[in-house]
């Protein structure tokens, strides 16, 4: 494996992605002898996602190693290795938490935002291309998802495709979940 690779996963609501991307980090740690991280983005705002968050904890035992960073991606990357296998779930969730975090109101906050968001992504996946050995990105397609028509909504849709289209362009390896098969969209995944 290259060291610094890039491998983005999106998939819908149950579609397998985090267990087939936890399975895959785990596989890549133990062949090159890594520590193993998950970066995790939850924040338990609610009893549900309280009892979410818990239920990944439990599920991370062993190897495993969390760094919960739900806000602030950047800053994440002192809490991390080189030469660390990561998975990073979810881009989605980091982005709701930075978008309630800064709550921008007007068009001009909007844009700045906008550009803090692509800024805190770029310099992650270039710290990660430097210094990980390999990092798993999960995220959430909206593809399938219905389209709202309310402003913010939409926006936010509209935000996240172009987000996974750039994150797409920057990976070595591209993969879309569809019910637990992993279908490979770009480049080549053989571990």
């Amino acid at each position: 494996m290259a060291a610094g690779r890039i491998i983005t996963v999106i998939g819908g609501v149950r579609s397998g992605k985090t267990s087939w991307s936890e399975q895959e980090a785990a596989f890549l740690a133990e062949k090159e002898n890594s520590r193993l991280v998950y970066l995790a983005s939850g924040v338990a705002f609610d009893k549900e996602m309280i009892e979410r968050i818990e239920r990944h904890r439990a599920d991370r035992t062993g190897r495993w190693h969390t760094v919960e960073q739900p806000v602030g991606l950047s800053a994440g990357t002192k809490k991390l290795h080189a030469n660390d296998v990561v998975l990073w779930d979810c881009l989605t969730t980091w982005l709701t938490n930075e978008r309630m975090h800064c709550e921008p109101a007007t068009e001009l906050e909007e844009a700045a935002f906008q550009t803090y968001i692509h800024t805190e992504l770029s310099a992650f996946i270039h710290w990660a291309k430097q210094n990980l050995s390999t990092c798993i990105i999960v995220s959430n397609e909206v593809l399938h998802e219905p389209v709202f028509k309310d402003g913010m909504t939409a926006h936010y849709q509209k935000q996240i495709g172009e987000l996974h289209q750039w994150l797409v362009t920057v990976s070595d390896v591209a993969v879309e979940m569809e019910a637990g098969i992993p279908l490979i969209r770009k480049g080549e995944w053989q571990v």
